[in-house]
């Protein structure tokens, strides 16, 4: 059983709240696993025209590298070797999940995950810029 720690932040728009969740794991020996989320809730039916969840998941630590899995949907672009970035943007849908895991190498002192979300909402109620929550050491 992997112990998660993690972040949220929640925000009202026109037709509910949007929320986005960041989660990793607290201690590792390999392998960390994550999960970011992007959610519409409280919406009355309504549903996003498309809602996406952009995380950037990077090792911290004197010559940190990161490997990182992903679940296929999403595509994950290496930004250095200590930071990737997996991108989910799903359509005519109220949620996006994203996880897998981060092996770091063995000089990080700790990982971290910024999970951030936006969308477009239903005919008049308009576009939800990016919103972020964070996981990791301050």
């Amino acid at each position: 059983m992997t112990v998660m720690t993690g972040d949220e932040s929640r925000w009202s728009v026109g037709y509910g709240t949007f929320v986005v969740k960041a989660w990793h794991c607290t201690m590792y020996r390999s392998a960390c696993d994550w999960r970011s989320e992007t959610m519409l809730v409280n919406n009355g039916g309504r549903i996003m025209d498309w809602i996406q969840n952009r995380s950037e998941l990077e090792a911290h630590g004197p010559s940190a590298t990161i490997t990182i899995s992903k679940n296929p949907e999403a595509t994950l672009t290496m930004k250095s070797r200590s930071l990737g970035e997996v991108r989910w943007k799903r359509f005519v849908s109220n949620n996006v999940v994203t996880r897998g895991q981060m092996r770091p190498s063995w000089s990080t002192a700790w990982v971290s995950v910024r999970s951030c979300g936006s969308g477009d909402g239903p005919g008049s109620y308009g576009y939800v810029s990016e919103k972020c929550a964070y996981a990791g050491a301050a």
